[in-house]
């Protein structure tokens, strides 16, 4: 194993309702100063499974009835991460749904062997008064850059709660907590991009994009120039926003997402945030 490789698997939360389906998400970072390759195709470039923590069995596998990918060679540069976002509806392999109890969630992600994990309990019935907003996640942290660099990024909403049909301020702040500086190189004059993103409900598919209610680029034009912006150790860029929150827009939680499109397709610095409208 190559070293500065390393994944993780993370949740939405740890306890779920009765009608509440789980949202994965794993990650494969490169916190080394190589890029690292790996070869899909035979493989699926990751896999997940679900087991019942008492028995250990597993009830639920990602890659179950999925067609095999294409042969393709996968590159990650350093400082760099890729992410997949997955649903499980709390059923199992053939089909029922599993009972309630504590389970555990592994990820796999090439080029590992060994698995992480998490755990979540699932309850047979509904909080009383309705379901709570979970606590909000941590703060995603970008790996170290290449030369001692690290950003850290946060998104958050002027106020925690709002009603459909007002404006909210939303604030993306990116900060260099490295002790050199780092430049980040774009494609054009998108430089930031901010997201608002509606959760998955129980039992169900969704496509790529599907669940995103809002996207600041959506519809905007910016200048195809090559752009770059340079964080000095300890500086901060903010970038503000205003969402104007549709009048009809069902009241629930929303999860706030703000990230960096740097040059090559990949997003960094990306950062999750809560909304609450009512």
């Amino acid at each position: 194993m190559q070293r500065g490789v390393s994944q993780k698997v993370t949740t939405d939360r740890s306890q779920y309702p009765s009608q509440r389906a789980v949202e994965i998400t794993g990650y494969l970072f490169n916190d080394g100063a190589a890029p690292i390759f790996f070869t899909i195709g035979t493989r699926f470039e990751f896999e997940m499974r679900v087991r019942e923590s008492r028995s250990r069995k597993v009830v639920w596998t990602w890659s179950k009835n999925k067609v095999g990918p294409p042969t393709e060679t996968v590159r990650v540069e350093p400082g760099q991460w890729r992410e997949h976002r997955e649903i499980w509806d709390r059923r199992d392999d053939s089909g029922k749904r599993v009972p309630a109890g504590t389970y555990e969630i592994e990820l796999t992600h090439l080029p590992f062997t060994a698995p992480v994990t998490t755990q979540v309990y699932l309850m047979d019935r509904e909080l009383p008064g309705g379901d709570p907003d979970p606590v909000p996640p941590p703060i995603r942290v970008r790996p170290p850059q290449p030369g001692g660099g690290r950003l850290q990024a946060t998104i958050q909403a002027d106020r925690s709660r709002v009603r459909a049909g007002e404006n909210v301020r939303l604030t993306y702040t990116v900060t260099n907590t490295g002790a050199l500086p780092v430049a980040l190189d774009f494609s054009s004059g998108r430089q930031y991009d901010m997201e608002v993103r509606r959760r998955p409900e129980p039992n169900a598919r969704y496509a790529a994009g599907a669940l995103t209610v809002w996207q600041l680029s959506r519809g905007r034009s910016y200048s195809m120039a090559l752009t770059r912006i340079a964080l000095a150790p300890g500086e901060r860029k903010l970038f503000t926003e205003t969402w104007a929150v549709p009048g009809k827009l069902p009241a629930g939680s929303y999860d706030l997402v703000g990230y960096l499109p740097i040059m090559g397709g990949t997003n960094t610095a990306e950062a999750l945030g809560t909304l609450t409208v009512f």
